[in-house]
This record gives structure tokens, C-alpha cells and sequence, in this order.
């Protein structure tokens, strides 16, 4: 599975420089602090807890990023998604699928929508897309 982060994410450091491209941004451990705060969804045991999991992990990546990019950065979807991708592929969730079901099959309706929902939905259609 090919995931495409744009060059604008890529951390090129100083020891970089003389490399070829393509640079990861895990090389310098860009979004690191995302993929262990996604990780957390296998130590949490409800539904509620596991979306609070999920919107942490999208804190962080934005955090990484206007670190980097400048605090008036603001995520486009076409941005997000593969970054995300990335993410959810460097934690490494064991059944993430069973993860997503349990959420779904227990959270309270209300949540299904704002934030949350956006952000688990987006979590739903990347693991769909991936498998």
C-alpha cells in the first residue's frame, strides 16, 4: 500500500540534505507523538474514551504541523486524509476493524455527529479503504 504525504509534511533535516528524496516524515519522527497517542485505542474500553483517543491523535498530527508549517495552518481534507492514513498505518492496530465495530456498535447516537463523528468516520473510511 502506497501512502502519498505531501512534500510540505516531509521533515528534511540538516543530515538529510546530501539523501535523495523521498523523505518520511517518521524519519524524524514528525507525527510520532500521534501514532502513540493512537495506539492508546486498544488500552481504552469504551466507546466514548476511544473517540477522545481519536481526537487527541488528530491534535497531535496538528500540533506536529503547525509546528513545523506555522500556527495559522489549517488542515484541508485533501491533507489530513493521507497524513492520517499514515498515522493509522504506523500504529500498527491489531483489529482495528473489531475497534471500529465495538465503537460503532456502542456509542450514543449524539456522537455521530460534530467533531467526533467527522473524525471517526474518517477513521472508518481509511480502514475500509485500506483493507
Amino acid at each position: 500500500l502506497l501512502i502519498y504525504v505531501g512534500r510540505k509534511f516531509w521533515v528534511t533535516s540538516h543530515h538529510q540534505l546530501s539523501r535523495e528524496p523521498p523523505f518520511s516524515p517518521l524519519e524524524d519522527q514528525l507525527f510520532i507523538d500521534a501514532v502513540e497517542t493512537l495506539q492508546q485505542l486498544k488500552t481504552t474500553f469504551s466507546p466514548l474514551e476511544k473517540l477522545l483517543v481519536i481526537r487527541r491523535t488528530f491534535e497531535q498530527m496538528t500540533r506536529a504541523v503547525q509546528n513545523n508549517l506555522g500556527t495559522s495552518y489549517l488542515w484541508t481534507m485533501d491533507d489530513l486524509f493521507p497524513v492520517f492514513h499514515f498515522v493509522v498505518v504506523r500504529s500498527r492496530i491489531l483489529q482495528l476493524g473489531s475497534e471500529i465495530h465495538f465503537i460503532e456498535d456502542f456509542m450514543e447516537p449524539y456522537l455521530q455527529n460534530g467533531e467526533l463523528g467527522i473524525m471517526f468516520t474518517t477513521l472508518k473510511v481509511l480502514h475500509s479503504y485500506s483493507y
